[in-house]
């Protein structure tokens, strides 16, 4: 009896601590930049944002079917792009990832291809879906890309509402959580970000959650099922801390290690700080991007961090 209730007084002091340390997280308003338009500079409906460890800011500008580059304080560097499916062109570009600050891919949507670019916008290479390949990891309407710390590809095939994995040579090596899968199907695959802890996060638009998966595409646990509406673009930062854009709510969320949240900002406004069908988000040291789709906008925050 005594030996019972040493431990339930035990760990009862172990939840005590670990709340104590327990961090919420603000986020301040910094600045925004851009307006609706087609010149240079401007968008039509950004989808993706993605940072370099310099602090520059890589967007893809969906509605002109360009990607556009961006000093930390919003002043246009270069930009590439318009319609069509040769090299420097676009056929709806949604999501970005800027790897190791050199190469930026991008998810190069109606045209059934993963882009890579040098950090100065340079072109480097097109993958394409091989017809040889087995059929369970072909993928059309690429998502989203993300590459591992490994320098291995995760594509969200969107035809398929599935995961597909490619070395870093680009050629297949596992495709996950489709109909068949088992525990951790996708209904509407959206985007995917692959963790430095190799955890593999997908957010799923239709089941209102985001599916964490370990490295070999071996479901684990979801978040924000209870929270979330229309996850979009996630971020994950060394803390394990998980970013969402919710289009529907139009709200930025955040959730720690232990899927609690932590963090809610934003309503439906075209005011500064407000947001209308938020897409994507990443994070970069203390600044948080957001790209404000249908405001035409990204923003940017401070993210401070309180016990």
């Amino acid at each position: 009896m005594h030996l019972r209730l040493f431990f339930i007084l035990y760990w009862f002091s172990v939840l005590a601590v670990s709340c104590a340390f327990c961090k919420n997280l603000n986020a301040r308003f910094l600045f925004a930049f851009g307006e609706k338009g087609d010149r240079p500079g401007q968008f039509f409906r950004p989808l993706g944002v993605s940072s370099d460890a310099n602090g520059n800011i890589y967007v893809t500008d969906s509605g002109n079917n360009r990607l556009q580059k961006f000093s930390p304080h919003g002043e246009l560097i270069s930009f590439i792009g318009g319609f069509g499916w040769e090299k420097e062109q676009f056929q709806s570009p949604i999501d970005i990832f800027v790897y190791n600050s050199l190469d930026i891919y991008i998810a190069d949507y109606d045209n059934n291809r993963i882009e890579r670019y040098d950090k100065d916008l340079n072109w480097l290479a097109s993958y394409y879906s091989n017809e040889n390949w087995n059929p369970k990891y072909q993928f059309q309407f690429p998502q989203s890309v993300c590459i591992s710390l490994h320098g291995e590809f995760f594509i969200v095939d969107s035809e398929n509402d599935r995961i597909i994995k490619l070395n870093a040579s680009f050629e297949p090596e596992l495709s996950f959580a489709d109909y068949d899968w088992g525990q951790g199907v996708l209904e509407e695959a959206s985007h995917i970000y692959v963790s430095k802890n190799d955890n593999v996060y997908v957010t799923d638009s239709y089941a209102h959650k985001i599916l964490v998966y370990d490295y070999y595409g071996n479901y684990l646990f979801d978040i924000g099922a209870d929270v979330l509406v229309s996850p979009r673009g996630l971020c994950v930062d060394e803390r394990e801390n998980v970013f969402v854009a919710d289009a529907k709510k139009n709200k930025i969320l955040c959730f720690d290690n232990k899927g609690r949240q932590i963090l809610d900002i934003g309503s439906l406004s075209t005011k500064l700080a407000g947001f209308y069908e938020p897409n994507d988000v990443t994070v970069n040291r203390n600044k948080l991007y957001v790209a404000d789709t249908q405001n035409h906008r990204i923003q940017i925050f401070e993210l401070e961090w309180e016990k």
